[in-house]
């Protein structure tokens, strides 16, 4: 009768354990009961965000989109009196370099999205990507089927001028401004903090919103909703306001509502200004603890300047390593903390030692390097990260694996 039972259990278990797996890791199934549409990431004291497309939308937002990267002027035309040079000049100025690291970086990275990572994780979860300025152009071409994206980082929110009342001289000027703060996106991949504190703090184009207003047009997406958030101190909730505070100890956010065209369901994309150093948290708990309680999600880390590898960000690591899966490079959480009980690895590129930038010894990782030469590792064809001279650039991708006690335990209670 032992016999009997144990043998029924095991087949309890075997099937939970399939049905589990499939649920978690088919992007043609629904999410799991933690992965909640778009519109609970509000908990909810502003507006409920509806699944329909028939959400109220300011269409203003999509045309300052249009203008900002260069897709069209129409809501602008009245500005221009030189029958529209500037504006043919600027659209050329950010066409071309578009062109190119579409051709050379974007679209194969998209391959190796579908290829490699939609097949690995739940790939509709909540993408959570700390240390990622105004970079939602590359969260949202390697997670192009999250539900939400929340990002995290020191650059200041900022604003945009009234444009339409612009003259056409100042217009040009801006629109220049904007294109400058994209330079090293085009060129490298990723934002250096220096070049930010000049481009978007000391010109005219202030903060990371204008940037995030280009990579929604150019990554196809239509704005419904826009506004400025403060979370409030219950950690959960939010107030809106009419303009940021710029202050680290208050978690202020730019709020996006957004529609991928020919999906049929709203997305948030939330980018917060914080300090996620142990430090920054000290100084703003409720972001800590609003972090610490992230539904499932899928974190993303690059050219984070080693951040996770020093002491005084320990509490963002153990925050990433709650998530059900890291996409990163080797200057993300140090290899030796994704132990293989808890987590699978799958491996691509080349590990090559720390740029000089970053030459210090204690950022060598020597397990990872044996991990390289060890393991099944697969090529890649693009270069995204602090390599992009040599083109030897790692990324790794870590899966949550399932724990069979927790499977047991839901059966049990009836889940």
């Amino acid at each position: 009768m032992k016999f009997i039972k144990s043998l029924v259990a095991i087949i309890i278990l075997t099937t939970a354990s399939a049905i589990i797996f499939s649920c978690n890791f088919s992007k043609n199934n629904k999410p799991d009961k933690n992965d909640k549409p778009a519109k609970s990431i509000d908990t909810l004291d502003i507006d409920t965000l509806s699944d329909k497309i028939d959400y109220p939308k300011d269409t203003s937002l999509d045309q300052i989109a249009a203008l900002l990267a260069g897709d069209n002027a129409n809501a602008f035309k009245n500005i221009f009196t030189d029958k529209m040079t500037f504006w043919n000049n600027y659209k050329a100025s950010i066409d071309t370099p578009w062109q190119k690291i579409t051709e050379t970086r974007l679209s194969k990275m998209d391959k190796w999205t579908k290829d490699e990572i939609c097949t690995k994780i739940n790939d509709t979860a909540l993408v959570f990507y700390p240390f990622s300025g105004p970079d939602f152009l590359n969260a949202f071409h390697l997670f192009p089927n999250a539900n939400d994206y929340i990002l995290v980082a020191k650059e200041k929110l900022g604003n945009i001028p009234d444009l339409y009342s612009m003259t056409e001289e100042d217009l040009d000027s801006y629109l220049n401004a904007v294109n400058f703060g994209l330079r090293d996106i085009y060129q490298r991949s990723y934002f250096i903090t220096l070049n930010m504190d000049q481009d978007l703090r000391k010109h005219k184009a202030d903060g990371v919103l204008p940037l995030l207003y280009v990579f929604l047009n150019r990554t196809g997406h239509e704005i419904y909703e826009f506004g400025y958030y403060k979370l409030n101190n219950d950690a959960k909730s939010f107030t809106k306001i009419e303009k940021p505070s710029n202050s680290l100890k208050t978690a202020e956010c730019i709020w996006f509502k957004i529609r991928k065209k020919g999906d049929d369901k709203l997305k948030n994309l939330l980018y917060f200004y914080a300090d996620i150093s142990n430090e920054g948290f000290e100084n703003n708990p409720a972001f800590l603890q609003y972090l610490q309680n992230l539904r499932t999600c899928n974190t993303f880390l690059k050219s984070a300047a080693y951040l996770n590898h020093y002491g005084n960000f320990s509490n963002i690591r153990n925050i990433i390593l709650n998530s059900a899966s890291v996409l990163e490079d080797d200057n993300g959480v140090p290899f030796r903390y994704f132990n293989n009980d808890e987590w699978t690895h799958y491996l691509y590129g080349v590990y090559d030692k720390p740029i000089p930038d970053f030459s210090s010894t204690y950022l060598f990782q020597e397990d990872l390097e044996k991990a390289y030469n060890t393991s099944n590792v697969k090529a890649l064809d693009f270069s995204l990260g602090y390599h992009w001279r040599d083109g030897n650039q790692n990324w790794m991708l870590f899966v949550k694996n399932i724990d069979s006690t927790e499977i047991e335990t839901n059966i049990i209670a009836g889940e």
